[in-house]
């Protein structure tokens, strides 16, 4: 077959507009996302338990950088049997299922929505607008059931499917 070559005006007329929009919808769909998401709601003792494990945590790894008295006078503030911080009460655990609070449902399905939606729009544009244009060879061979796929608009019969 003939080597086919391509116009080089197909940069400023396709893959220009193609890159645009999609950076326009980009940035739309990122002031969507602000717009719909819900304010995060955090209780003062949720933060202050998290902020507690975080201390731990650095604690047990670092440990061994500090003088032992200071460690375990430390160790004694978290785990002190009488008054330490993590057995003086007890604690809900803070991991629930998203799948059993509405709200958290609601907030998956904005998003995925904001992601889709836009990705929908784009794809339709493009095969609206540049149907019967060739501007790219695939690097790799394809058969011919992907033909319909890949040049919707192009009634050649002998190109080349990876074109």
């Amino acid at each position: 077959m003939a080597e086919l070559l391509l116009d080089s005006n197909i940069r400023v007329w396709v893959f220009l507009p193609i890159v645009v929009i999609t950076f326009l919808i980009g940035i739309l769909r990122h002031y969507v996302t602000i717009l719909l998401s819900s304010e995060k709601k955090s209780e003062l003792r949720q933060v202050s338990d998290s902020h507690a494990l975080i201390r731990s945590r650095l604690l047990r790894e670092n440990g061994k950088y500090i003088p032992k008295h200071s460690f375990l006078i430390r160790k004694s503030f978290f785990n002190n049997e009488e008054r330490g911080f993590f057995k003086t009460e007890q604690r809900e655990s803070q991991a629930k299922n998203p799948m059993t609070d509405p709200s958290m449902m609601t907030d998956m399905m904005k998003g995925n929505v904001t992601n889709v939606l836009p990705m929908i729009v784009i794809g339709g544009w493009i095969n609206w607008a540049f149907s019967g244009f060739l501007t790219t060879k695939v690097p790799f061979p394809l058969t011919f059931r992907f033909k319909p796929m890949l040049q919707r608009g192009v009634e050649l019969i002998t190109l080349d499917a990876s074109w």
